[in-house]
């Protein structure tokens, strides 16, 4: 059994190849033992199922997943906050398995929960609501009709007005909210819950009535390039992909 490798949050933006070009090199060094990429949303800042030829600014990597996948590796993709119906390129040509809120599956015995995350915090009615507007037919209708270049044009604006609202914000408060959501999936019989979302890689273990349950965190690519690994004789751990200096990447989204 082949590596799985879980990633989040990676945010990339077209046409910024400094911040591709280390998620891909990342990918290149895990592709040979790699057996399922699970992407746990927000891998771009903005997609919408258009063609492909409408991001090409994100192109590099397309063609590392299509790379990824002709080698013999699975792609899952539970849709964040910033996905939008996904479209032919995902379902097609790459054959991913795609999830919208979602996704429970059986690894090597243990039952796992994943999601993004963004529906984690149940008191935020007004973000529930928001993402209901977004994310709906009628949306994404409208999303078509307007065309890639209007539709790119407003996905900027709201990223730019939201950017960075309720993440790094009272991380440990957040923590929290994350930890016992995790803490009651484990008690509706999971194993091992893994979340995206709110920017901060965390790794925990609960016991729940006698049992052992794990949550982890993705975390991002954006501060901490961090992700999880499953090995079947090592089981899950968080990892760091360190090539170039932090600054640097910091630098580059200012």
């Amino acid at each position: 059994m082949g590596d799985w490798v879980f990633i989040g949050d990676a945010h990339l933006r077209e046409w910024k190849f400094d911040e591709q070009n280390r998620i891909i090199r990342f990918l290149e060094r895990e592709k040979v033992s790699l057996e399922t990429l699970v992407i746990l949303g927000d891998l771009f800042e903005f997609w919408f199922g258009f063609e492909p030829l409408a991001f090409q600014g994100y192109q590099p990597v397309l063609d590392k997943l299509e790379e990824l996948v002709k080698d013999g590796v699975h792609i899952r993709y539970v849709e964040g906050n910033h996905d939008f119906e996904l479209g032919a390129f995902f379902t097609e040509t790459l054959n991913a398995t795609i999830d919208v809120n979602d996704s429970i599956i059986e690894l090597n015995g243990q039952r796992i929960y994943m999601a993004h995350g963004d529906l984690v915090n149940k008191k935020d009615r007004g973000y529930r609501i928001f993402r209901r507007m977004l994310k709906n037919p009628v949306t994404f209708w409208t999303m078509r009709w307007a065309g890639p270049a209007v539709t790119k044009r407003v996905a900027a604006f709201l990223s730019s007005i939201s950017a960075g609202k309720g993440l790094t914000k009272n991380a440990e408060g957040i923590g929290q909210t994350y930890r016992e959501f995790a803490t009651e999936k484990i008690r509706e019989g999971f194993d091992v819950v893994i979340l995206a979302h709110n920017h901060l890689p965390q790794s925990c273990s609960f016991e729940i009535d006698g049992k052992e349950g794990h949550y982890f965190n993705v975390g991002d690519w954006v501060d901490h390039f961090s992700f999880l690994r499953y090995r079947a004789n090592q089981g899950f751990g968080i990892e760091y992909f360190k090539d170039q200096d932090k600054g640097e990447r910091q630098k580059a989204r200012s």
